[in-house]
């Protein structure tokens, strides 16, 4: 009996040690310990999938996402009336980029806390998905009221108060769209390679106008490889102007 309350004991205190550290990043304690902790745990922690549960925090990224663009498109929508949709467009793009993603996750302290199995080098994109994944736990956690302020307070504001990131982050893949409508241009991405583990691939992302190619990027998604593509034309055809 001694050994089991020892036992219960120190994993009451592990408990209550991570929700300390949820309160101190989100502001608040968490009522679902687990979804936090799937949130902070990468595919590459569990790299086989199992049939019935959730290994890693792909699908809480993928909530999240959907919550921070809504909620962010909501806050423009209201603070800035006169602005048309291309630049509200555009703002929003700046504040959900992966650089400003993985910027806040970094000052939040998320890498500290993430749960991986990276071999060499990675990109730190995995900890502004991990703020994603978060934001979906928090969504499911505690409702949109909560996360709407989170997301006011720890993502919007201080972008758009910090002048050098207002102007210089750049969703580049959105810029090139928005480039090739407004020309008419038709365009297209395609997946050119993939390589790695299921669990850690790289992808080379090829942009094509016609069926020309005229940019490729890797990324470790396809949507992150189409962005370096994009990046690459952005930079050396559309950056003057």
């Amino acid at each position: 009996m001694g050994g089991k309350k020892s036992m219960l004991s120190f994993a009451s205190l592990k408990r209550a040690s991570f929700d300390k550290k949820i309160k101190a990043i989100i502001g608040f304690w968490p009522k679902e310990a687990s979804l936090y902790k799937l949130a902070l745990r990468h595919a590459s922690a569990y790299p086989f999938r199992k049939k019935k549960g959730e290994r890693n925090n792909e699908r809480l990224e993928f909530l999240g996402d959907a919550v921070i663009d809504l909620i962010v498109a909501d806050i423009l929508y209201y603070r800035y009336p006169s602005e048309d949709e291309g630049y509200l467009t555009k703002l929003r793009s700046k504040i959900v980029s992966r650089n400003n993603l993985n910027r806040v996750a970094d000052e939040l302290g998320i890498p500290n806390l993430v749960v991986a199995n990276l071999k060499g080098n990675h990109s730190e994109s995995i900890y502004g998905d991990a703020l994603e994944a978060l934001i979906g736990a928090m969504y499911l956690d505690h409702g949109m009221t909560r996360v709407e302020r989170f997301i006011v307070q720890k993502i919007i504001d201080p972008f758009l108060s910090n002048d050098d990131l207002f102007e210089t982050t750049l969703n580049y893949k959105s810029e090139v769209i928005e480039h090739f409508q407004a020309q008419k241009v038709s365009f297209r991405f395609e997946e050119l390679d993939r390589h790695g583990e299921q669990h850690n691939s790289t992808f080379t992302m090829g942009l094509y106008i016609g069926n020309t190619l005229v940019a490729k990027g890797e990324g470790s998604s396809k949507k992150k490889g189409e962005e370096a593509a994009s990046k690459l034309y952005y930079e050396k055809e559309l950056s003057n102007g």
